[in-house]
C-alpha cells in the first residue's frame, strides 16, 4: 500500500458556446507523479478544449522503459475547485488507465497544501478539509506515470547515442556518409559564392576591446581556438580591424563562442538577396501527400570567406588576434549569401517544384512514396557531390503531416500552427472586473474588424456596470469564447506576407513577456499574424526592465524566425521602453546582452518608441490574469516622457529629418492662394522658372517654395497646426508674437503671415494665463547704457529665482544674461541658500573660461551679490559691479524680463509636475537662446557660433550648415548690427508711455490674477499666473466686478480692475480651449485626465480635484476615486509627489528638532 498517494474530490467548470456545466472528479494526489496529468479518455468523454504541446514530452515507467501511450503532445487549461479554493490548472493529456485525473509534485509544490498522510488530511493555509481515503493499487498507477521533463530530456540525449544506421531508414543507407558528423569535420571549398564583406567608403577600421575571462572561459577560449585553427576555420591575424569575442553560458551550463559585430557590420554594404517569400514555397506544397524534410549541418560554416575579406572579420582575444576564414555567426549579409548558395546548388529542383529550400531547411515533396524515395535519393546524391551533409536528429523522413515554417502541411491542407496562436486561445477566464476590463482593450485595437463588435462584447461589457457584484454568467462565456475565436480568424488575423513589412509590438509585464506580429493591409490598418504570451522563468523575473523588456523582442524574433529572417524589409519593432532604442549604439554590455548580440544581428530591424498606454495588444498579453500575481505591480518610469519626441519623423536620401505626416498634409490640399496658383502654373511648363518661386518633389507629391521657404496652403487647419508647433511645443516655449513669427519665417511662407501669427499668439490661452502682464508702466524709463564691445558676455546681468520645488535636490536657478551683445542667457540650477564664493565659482566656469572676463556685472542687492568678498574678487579681476536699489530692480530690467519668461515657461510645462523643472532647465535655455528677440535680427545662437540651430523638423528637412569663412563674416556682420539694435531699442523705450484703461463689459470673459489666491498648486512659484476664463456677472462700478467663479472655491466673487485682464479670441488660434469629444469606455463618456491636484476624504470617501486635458481651469471638479480608474498611471504619479513631499516635510521637522 503506498502512502505517498489519495484520492480528493474536484470540479471543474465545462464552457460551452450554449452553457455552463459543473463536472465532478475523481483526482489522485502522488508526490512520485512528475506532472499534473488528465486521462484521454476522460477528455474526450466531457468534449475538453485541447492545445497542442510545442514540443512533444516523452513518458517513461519506473523502470525507465518507454510508456506504451507514447509521447504527451496536448494538454488543456481548467479552473478547478477544492474545497472552495479556485485555481487555473494546466493539465498534460495520456492514458492513466483507471485514474482520471494525476496531481503530480508540480501542483504539489506550487499550491503547498499541508498534508497528513496517516489521518487522510490535506489542508489549506487557511482551511482546513479532510478526505477519506481510499488507498489505490499504486503499482499500476505509477507504472503508467510517473515522468518528469527530467527524464524527457535522458531519453533525447539517449536517442542522440542511437547508432546512426538505426536513426536513417534502410534505403537511404548508401548515404550514412552525408549524415556522418565526423565525416562532415573537414574544410569547405572554395566556391563562387564565397561570402563578401564590402565595406562603405568611410569605413575606419577599430580594435575592439579585450574581454577578460575566469578560468572556464579561458579553458574554453583554448580548446576553441586549438579545434579552430586545427580545421583552417580561424587563422593568426595581423588585422586592423577586429570585433570583440566573448562567451555567453546556454542553457545547459556550457560555453558558446561569440564575436560581437556591430561595429563592421555597421560599416558593411548590405547584400539584397532575398530570403524566398513563405507564401510561394507553401503554394508549392498544396497537392503534395508525403514530405522528408532535413537539415544541413553545420549552416554558416559550409561558406568560406571570400579571399581577402577575411581580416574585416577578425576577432581580438587575449591569446592574440585571427581571422576566420570560413562564415561565422553574426555577420550581417550570412543570410543572403547562405540563401544564395542553397539556390544555386538546387537551382534545377526549386525550378520544376520538386522541393522548397529555406536557409538550412529542405522540405522534400511528392505524390508517392516511392517518387518520395527516389526524389530523396536524388537530393542526397547532390548534397555529397556539393560537400554538404546533415543532422540526422533534425531530420524528419516519410511523414504526411510536418511542421513547416510556422505552417502544419498535410495533404491538401494548410493551417497555421496551433502554438502560433496560444496566446489568445489560452486567455482565461476572467474572474475579475479588472480582468474583463483588460480582455475588452485588447479587442477595442480590433473591433473595426469584427462585425457588430457591440453586440458581441454586450454581455461582457454589463459586467463592468457599477454598484453590482462580479457575476460570470453563461452569456459573458459565450462572448468570451467568440471573441477568442473571432481574433485568432479572418478578417482579424492575416496570413504572413513577405511582400509588406513586418511590424512586432513587443512588452513584457513582471511576469510574463507578450508580443503581436502585425502586417499593414492595403488601407494602412495593422492586422495581427501571430499572438505570443510566455511567462518568465524564476531567475528571468529579477532582470532589470530593460532586460525583460529586450527578453520580450527576443523571444518574439525566436518565434518567428522563419517570417523575419532576411526580410526585405526592416522589421518595425515597437516598443514602450525608451532605453531599448539605444541598444545598437556602442555601450557598456553584461553578459546577457552579449548573448544576445549575435541574435539580434541576424536581422534587418529598426525600433521605435512608443508611449505605455498606446501599447494595448503586447500589453494585454505580457499582463495575462494566468501570468500575473493579485498583487499590483511597480510601474516603470521611461527616462524620457513622448512630449519631448516629435511623431512620424523620418529621414529622406539626404539624411535631412522631416516630418512625414505634415509632408503628406501639405500635399494633399489643392486650395491656393492667388499668387501661388500663378507660380504653379508657370513652374508647371518645364522650360519656364520663377526667382521666388520653385518645386520640390516628395513621395507624396509637390511641395512649393517661396524664397526657399515652404508654402502652406489657403487651409486654416494647415496654418493653424504649423504655427502651434512654433509657438505651443516644448522646443518652441511660447515665444510672443515677434518670436513665433521670426521663427516661422525661416521655414514657412504665405500671404498675411504676420496677421495671421500675430492673432494665433493673441488668443493662446497658456500665454494669457501665465506669462506677465506687459502693459507699459507711467514712469519714465532709463535703459542701461550698451557695451561698445563685440564680444558676447562682456556686460552682464545675474539674478536668483528662488523657492522653486525641490527638483534633483536643487530649489533655485541662478540667471545670467548678456547685457550688451547676444541677449543669450545661462540658467545654472542652484539652492537658495547659495554662498558668494559659489557664485563665484559659477561665474568662472560657465562665463570667464568660455566667453572671458566680463567688464560690468548688473545685480540685485542680493547677499550673494553684494558680499564683501564677491565684490573684492570682481575688483581684482577688474569687473565693475552695479547692484540695483531695494525694492526696484528696473536697473536690471532685461534681467527681471527673463525672469518672467523662464517662469512662464515652466509654468506651462511642469505646472503638473512642478518637480520636473530640473530636467526642462536645459530645453528652457535652449529654446531662448534660439529665437529672436524684440531688438535683433539674429537669435543669441546666431550671434555666438554663427548657425541658427535646427529644433522643429520642417516638411523637407534642414538645409545644410553654411562655411567656416561666411559664418565668421556673418558673425562680425551681425554683431555689429546688434550694438545699434541695442541703441534703437534704448530710444524707443524713453518714448513708450502707459495707455489708457478700458473698462470692462458685463457678460465679457476676463482672466483672474492668482497672486492673492489660495489654489491647490504643489508650487505657487510656477503655478499660472491668471486663472479663468470668467464671465462677469455684474458690473459694480467702473472698476469694480463680480464674476462666475467655480463653486468649490468659495471665494468671495467681486474684484478690482487691476485683478483682471481680457480674455482674447481669434480666429487664427481658434477656441481658448477646443472642445474635447470623449472617448466611449464601457458604454459612457471618458474624458482624458491631465493631472491630479489635490485629494480629500470626506465620509470615509476619498476624492481628488482633477485638471481635465484641453479644458481650462475653472472646469477643475473634485471626483470620487472610482471615477478615475482608467488613471492609474496619473494617480501613482500623484501619490508619488505626494510622498516625496511628506518625507522632505518629516526631514525638515527632525532639523528643527535637533536643533
Amino acid at each position: 500500500m503506498d502512502n505517498k498517494s489519495m484520492h480528493i474530490p474536484l470540479t471543474f467548470i465545462k464552457n460551452s458556446l450554449t452553457r455552463k456545466e459543473t463536472v465532478s472528479a475523481r483526482s489522485l494526489v502522488d508526490c512520485g507523479a512528475g506532472g499534473i496529468f488528465m486521462d484521454t479518455k476522460f477528455v474526450q468523454q466531457h468534449r475538453l478544449p485541447t492545445t497542442k504541446l510545442p514540443n512533444p514530452i516523452e513518458v517513461f515507467n519506473v523502470d525507465g522503459t518507454p510508456n506504451k501511450q507514447g509521447q504527451i503532445t496536448t494538454f488543456t487549461r481548467l479552473m478547478i475547485t477544492i474545497n472552495g479554493r479556485t485555481k487555473r490548472t494546466k493539465f498534460l493529456i495520456t492514458g492513466l488507465g483507471e485514474e482520471q485525473i494525476i496531481l503530480g509534485l508540480p501542483w504539489l509544490r506550487k499550491e503547498n497544501p499541508v498534508i497528513d498522510w496517516e489521518r487522510k488530511t490535506l489542508i489549506w493555509k487557511k482551511t482546513p478539509i479532510t478526505f477519506p481515503l481510499k488507498h489505490p493499487n499504486s503499482i499500476p498507477i505509477r507504472t503508467k506515470i510517473t515522468t518528469s521533463q527530467t527524464l524527457a530530456q535522458v531519453y533525447e540525449e539517449k536517442k542522440k547515442e542511437v547508432p546512426l544506421e538505426e536513426q536513417i531508414p534502410k534505403h537511404y543507407h548508401e548515404f550514412l556518409d552525408v549524415f556522418d558528423k565526423q565525416t562532415a569535420t573537414r574544410f569547405p571549398k572554395e566556391r563562387p559564392y564565397d561570402h563578401k564583406i564590402d565595406l562603405k567608403p568611410e569605413f575606419i577600421p577599430k580594435i575592439g576591446k579585450t574581454y577578460s575571462l575566469s578560468p572556464k572561459e579561458t579553458e574554453e577560449l583554448d580548446a576553441f581556438l586549438e579545434e579552430n585553427l586545427k580545421k583552417g576555420y580561424i587563422v593568426p591575424s595581423q588585422s586592423p580591424q577586429a570585433a570583440p569575442f566573448f562567451f555567453v553560458a546556454k542553457k545547459d551550463g556550457s560555453l558558446r563562442p561569440c564575436q560581437d559585430y556591430r561595429y563592421i557590420n555597421e560599416h558593411t554594404i548590405r547584400n539584397a538577396y532575398p530570403l524566398p517569400l513563405i507564401s510561394d514555397l507553401l503554394d508549392k506544397l498544396k497537392n503534395a501527400k508525403y514530405f522528408t524534410k532535413v537539415d544541413v549541418r553545420w549552416g554558416y560554416n559550409n561558406v568560406r570567406i571570400r579571399k581577402g575579406d577575411e581580416w574585416k572579420a577578425a576577432f581580438v582575444t587575449n591569446r592574440g588576434l585571427f581571422e576566420p576564414t570560413v562564415m561565422f555567426f553574426g555577420l550581417c549579409n550570412s543570410p543572403a549569401t547562405f540563401q544564395s548558395m542553397m539556390d544555386s546548388i538546387f537551382e534545377e529542383e526549386i525550378r520544376k517544384g520538386l522541393i522548397v529550400v529555406y536557409m538550412d531547411d529542405i522540405l522534400i515533396f511528392a505524390n508517392t512514396l516511392d517518387q518520395l524515395r527516389s526524389l530523396t535519393l536524388h537530393i542526397l546524391r547532390k548534397l555529397r557531390s556539393n560537400d554538404l551533409f546533415l543532422k540526422p536528429e533534425k531530420c524528419t523522413f516519410e511523414t504526411q503531416k510536418i511542421d513547416f515554417l510556422g505552417m502544419i502541411v498535410e495533404p491538401g491542407k494548410l493551417t497555421m500552427d496551433p502554438t502560433k496562436l496560444k496566446g489568445i486561445r489560452e486567455w482565461p477566464v476572467p474572474t475579475t472586473v479588472k480582468q474583463v476590463r483588460s480582455f475588452l482593450g485588447f479587442g477595442n485595437f480590433y473591433r473595426k474588424f469584427i462585425r457588430h463588435y457591440s453586440d458581441l462584447a454586450g454581455p461582457l461589457n454589463n459586467l463592468l456596470k457599477k454598484n453590482q457584484a462580479f457575476s460570470w454568467t453563461p452569456e459573458a462565456q459565450e462572448a468570451f469564447e467568440t471573441l477568442k475565436l473571432c481574433f485568432t480568424q479572418e478578417p482579424v488575423l492575416r496570413m504572413p506576407d513577405q511582400s509588406r513589412p513586418f511590424f512586432i509590438e513587443a512588452d513584457a509585464s513582471k511576469h510574463a513577456t507578450g508580443a503581436v506580429l502585425m502586417q499593414e493591409d492595403s488601407n494602412g490598418d495593422k492586422h495581427p499574424v501571430a499572438f505570443l504570451s510566455k511567462t518568465f522563468a524564476p531567475a528571468e523575473k529579477n532582470y532589470q526592465i530593460y532586460d525583460r523588456e529586450l527578453l520580450a523582442i527576443i523571444r518574439a524574433l525566436r518565434t518567428w524566425r522563419h517570417y523575419l529572417h532576411g526580410s526585405q524589409h526592416p522589421v518595425t519593432i515597437i516598443t514602450d521602453h525608451q532605453n531599448l532604442t539605444f541598444f545598437r549604439q556602442p555601450q557598456r554590455l553584461n553578459q546577457r546582452q552579449r548573448r544576445w548580440i549575435p541574435e539580434l544581428e541576424e536581422y534587418n530591424y529598426v525600433l521605435e518608441h512608443r508611449k505605455g498606454p498606446t501599447m494595448i495588444q503586447s500589453d494585454t498579453l505580457s499582463r495575462r490574469p494566468d501570468h500575473c500575481p493579485e498583487e499590483d505591480e511597480n510601474e516603470e518610469t521611461v527616462l524620457l516622457p513622448s512630449n519631448l519626441f516629435i511623431n512620424a519623423l523620418k529621414l529622406d536620401q539626404e539624411q535631412r529629418i522631416f516630418d512625414d505626416s505634415l509632408q503628406s498634409t501639405i500635399t494633399s490640399i489643392d486650395k491656393l492662394d492667388h499668387e501661388a496658383q500663378e507660380a504653379l502654373t508657370k513652374l508647371s511648363n518645364v522650360d519656364t522658372s520663377d526667382p521666388d518661386w520653385t518645386l520640390y518633389p516628395t513621395k507624396h507629391g509637390i511641395i512649393l517654395l517661396f524664397q526657399n521657404r515652404i508654402y502652406l496652403p489657403d487651409d486654416l487647419h494647415l496654418r493653424r497646426q504649423v504655427t502651434k508647433l512654433y509657438h505651443d511645443s516644448p522646443t518652441a516655449g511660447h515665444p510672443g508674437q515677434q518670436g513665433t513669427l521670426l521663427a516661422l519665417q525661416n521655414d514657412y511662407f504665405w500671404p498675411g503671415m504676420t496677421k495671421f501669427v500675430n492673432n494665433y499668439v493673441k488668443g493662446c490661452a497658456q500665454c494669457q494665463q501665465n506669462k506677465i502682464n506687459r502693459r507699459p508702466s507711467k514712469p519714465p524709463l532709463y535703459p542701461i547704457e550698451h557695451s561698445t564691445e563685440t564680444r558676447p558676455f562682456s556686460q552682464i546681468s545675474m539674478d536668483l529665482i528662488t523657492d522653486l520645488p525641490v527638483s534633483n535636490g536643487y530649489d533655485s536657478i541662478l540667471v545670467i544674461v548678456d547685457h550688451g551683445l547676444t541677449k543669450g542667457v545661462v540658467f545654472t540650477p542652484c539652492n537658495k541658500t547659495i554662498t558668494n564664493e559659489q557664485v563665484s565659482d559659477i561665474l568662472f566656469r560657465k562665463i570667464l573660461t568660455k566667453y572671458g572676463r566680463p567688464n560690468k556685472i548688473i545685480s540685485d542687492r542680493g547677499p550673494q551679490f553684494v558680499a564683501e568678498v564677491f565684490t573684492t574678487a570682481l575688483g581684482l579681476m577688474g569687473i565693475k559691479s552695479a547692484p540695483s536699489t531695494a525694492f526696484h530692480p528696473q536697473t536690471d530690467g532685461a534681467t527681471e524680463r527673463v525672469n518672467q519668461e523662464i517662469s512662464a515657461y515652466l509654468s506651462i510645462f511642469c505646472s503638473v509636475n512642478p518637480e520636473t523643472w530640473y530636467n526642462k532647465l536645459p530645453l528652457a535655455e535652449f529654446t531662448h537662446n534660439s529665437r529672436n528677440h524684440a531688438d535683433r535680427k539674429h537669435t543669441p545662437f546666431e550671434l555666438l557660433y554663427g548657425y541658427r540651430p535646427p529644433a522643429i523638423p520642417t516638411a523637407i528637412g534642414e538645409t545644410k550648415f553654411p562655411a567656416v569663412e561666411s559664418r565668421m563674416k556673418m558673425i562680425e556682420s551681425a554683431r555689429n548690427e546688434a550694438i545699434a539694435a541695442h541703441e534703437l531699442a534704448r530710444i524707443r523705450m524713453r518714448s513708450r508711455f502707459s495707455g489708457t484703461f478700458v473698462p470692462f463689459t458685463k457678460g465679457q470673459k476676463v482672466w483672474l490674477d492668482s497672486r492673492n489666491l489660495k489654489l491647490p498648486y504643489l508650487s505657487k512659484k510656477i503655478a499660472p499666473k491668471r486663472e479663468g476664463p470668467f464671465k462677469i456677472l455684474e458690473v459694480l462700478s467702473p472698476v469694480t466686478y463680480r464674476l462666475v467663479l467655480p463653486e468649490q472655491w468659495k471665494v468671495h466673487p467681486v474684484f478690482h480692475a487691476t485683478l483682471l485682464s481680457p480674455v482674447k479670441e481669434t480666429d487664427a488660434h481658434g477656441p481658448l480651449h477646443p472642445s474635447h469629444v470623449p472617448e466611449i469606455v464601457e458604454g459612457h463618456e471618458e474624458f482624458e485626465v491631465e493631472g491630479i491636484l489635490k485629494h480629500k476624504d470626506e465620509k470615509g470617501k476619498r476624492f481628488y480635484l482633477i485638471r481635465w486635458t484641453d479644458q481650462p481651469t475653472t472646469a477643475d471638479s473634485w471626483e470620487p476615486e472610482e471615477n478615475i480608474t482608467h488613471a492609474q498611471e496619473t494617480l501613482d504619479a500623484y501619490w508619488k509627489r505626494v510622498d516625496e513631499k511628506n518625507k522632505k516635510k518629516s526631514k525638515k521637522g527632525k532639523r528643527k528638532g535637533k536643533n
